[in-house]
């Protein structure tokens, strides 16, 4: 036996024995950790116990070089975590730079995100209570080492360690707790939790949204300046409105209603540079034709009945920072023009006023109509259209991201509920909202979650929610099953058509993405949505193993080699 190979036992056993004295401290906590980096040859490790409010606490994070590492919930994929809880298995991924999914806050400071990643659940009496995460930004982490006795012993002993933990916090409490109230394990204040489900939780996935929810279920929900999204079209969303920080193009936000176009306009305004300027909305359903100019120019005391006093139109006052133009497709081609002769010259002249001022505005306007179809009917001006579309976003409904539904409930019964207890949701009812097609989008959900709220409830089951999650009212009912089945086609559809042309393709996923009309990034998202690249691994599998004239003669089952990447 090799001296590293005994110094590794001789800490092992005198870790265990430290265990006979009681709690392990922070130390032995650190030393389990460093031990294990050496083990697995990984860069970074991180131990981590989950809370039974549903979030998880890292209780050490370690550098290979022996040093703790500041900041660790950003460091961690909190999506490989999710897939960790949901197989109640190690988790790893050789390269996850591929997916998206996978990313932590490394590349937005400036870090080197993560190359490989591995994750192996801490469990106590049959139940998951943590998980030892390793990685290396430069090296992947060999896969044989997963099932290793030698891994295994010291994830062993990190169950251990964690699991005596727990019962020291559980001694101490009912000692300070004379009525012995229960105590929930794991429940301190900590700054580095973060909101995460349960591996229970995981469990009560439907099966009709776990299609949906796959790729991203079990991860936080990031949050653009209040704009709070898992799913992975928003989070290009995200990144695409950022990369407009530093421009002052013209941005038209689409989407339907509900959605939160105003939320995003707002969160586009703090990420640039006018950020400490006047963020000034005009909604444009609200205001008639007769006081339009009014209230966009302003104007002077007399300048007509009733104008008693001087006053600031909206563009003057968003001057230097951003004027946001909400449902822009509700303005009359009257008010369409008089608005685009001010965005052009740059200048308001006030009602009555001889003075004409400067102003300095970033334009961001919203619309849930489809404007191009507006435009070719003649009821919105075109050079108008150009004019506000300088960038366009465009959010997807809540129907399309049912992985966003848990997290949107959780932090929506905390902002509405009134006191500190926020009432458990019972697997049933979040089952039948995420099952709900949403046509009114997150306004709906919203809506819902505080009339919940008013109830006053510890617990909110199914037969707390409206008729219409209940399908007690026929039309919303039978809405509800035509949206379902309609996804399911869909799915198929994209679905055939992603095999079909990556074979047509040779496997090549750039030539297979141009083929289909989509970017190589939409194909790894629909790719990682409907579970093909587990089917695109077997199937070079099967490739390597055979001639091309086998190939050939079974094309039904023959592989394709992704010779792009």
């Amino acid at each position: 036996m090799s001296s590293p190979e005994l110094s590794a036992s001789d800490s092992f056993v005198r870790l265990l024995r430290e265990f006979a004295d009681g709690n392990p401290s922070r130390a032995t906590l650190v030393e389990i950790v460093d031990e294990a980096l050496v083990a697995l040859g990984a860069e970074r490790g991180f131990l981590f116990r989950l809370r039974s409010t549903g979030g998880f606490r890292v209780l050490v994070a370690r550098h290979q070089d022996r040093e703790d590492v500041p900041d660790a919930i950003d460091r961690m994929s909190h999506y490989a975590v999710g897939r960790m809880l949901a197989s109640g298995a190690p988790w790893s991924v050789a390269d996850a730079r591929q997916d998206r999914r996978y990313r932590t806050e490394d590349a937005r400071d400036g870090k080197r995100p993560p190359l490989s990643i591995q994750i192996y659940p801490l469990a106590a009496d049959g139940e998951v209570v943590g998980g030892l995460y390793v990685d290396h930004r430069f090296h992947e982490l060999p896969e044989d080492l997963v099932d290793s006795p030698e891994v295994e012993r010291w994830v062993a002993l990190a169950s251990l360690a964690v699991s005596l933990q727990d019962r020291g916090v559980r001694e101490r409490s009912l000692e300070r707790e004379a009525s012995g109230r229960r105590v929930r394990a794991g429940a301190e204040s900590d700054e580095e939790g973060t909101t995460f489900p349960t591996a229970a939780q995981v469990r009560r996935v439907p099966t009709r949204a776990a299609r949906e929810l796959e790729a991203t279920i079990g991860r936080e929900l990031e949050s653009f300046h209040g704009v709070e999204s898992s799913n992975p079209d928003m989070l290009d969303l995200f990144d695409t409105a950022r990369s407009l920080a530093s421009s002052d193009i013209a941005v038209l936000i689409g989407g339907e209603t509900g959605t939160g176009k105003g939320l995003l306009a707002r969160a586009v305004h703090l990420e640039s540079a006018r950020s400490d300027r006047p963020f000034v909305a005009l909604t444009c359903g609200a205001i008639p034709d007769t006081l339009f100019d009014s209230e966009l120019l302003g104007h002077v005391k007399g300048a007509f009945t009733g104008a008693e006093t001087d006053r600031t139109g909206l563009l003057e006052e968003a001057n230097g920072g951003t004027f946001f133009i909400d449902e822009v497709a509700d303005l009359t081609l009257e008010m369409q023009t008089k608005l685009l002769r001010v965005l052009e010259d740059g200048r308001v002249r006030p009602l009555g006023g001889k003075r004409a001022v400067e102003v300095d505005v970033r334009i961001v306007t919203a619309t849930s109509k489809d404007l191009e179809d507006l435009v070719r009917r003649g009821e919105f001006r075109g050079d108008l259209y150009f004019r506000v579309r300088g960038s366009e976003l465009v959010i997807p409904p809540l129907r399309e991201r049912w992985e966003d539904v848990p997290g949107l409930v959780e932090r929506l019964l905390a902002q509405h509920i009134e006191g500190d207890e926020v009432p458990t949701v019972r697997s049933d009812a979040l089952d039948r909202l995420m099952q709900y097609p949403w046509p009114g989008n997150v306004r709906e959900l919203e809506n819902e979650i505080r009339r919940l709220a008013a109830l006053g409830l510890d617990e909110l089951s199914v037969d707390r929610l409206a008729p219409v999650f209940k399908g007690r009212r026929g039309v919303s009912s039978v809405l509800s099953r035509d949206v379902a089945l309609l996804d399911d086609v869909v799915a198929r559809a994209e679905s055939e058509a992603i095999e079909n042309a990556l074979r047509v393709s040779g496997g090549n996923k750039s030539l297979a993405a141009e083929k289909l009309g989509v970017t190589r990034k939409a194909l790894y998202r629909r790719l990682a949505k409907y579970g093909l690249g587990t089917t695109v691994e077997s199937m070079n599998e099967g490739l390597d193993s055979t001639d091309d004239s086998e190939s050939d003669s079974n094309a039904g089952s023959s592989t394709f080699e992704d010779t792009d990447d």
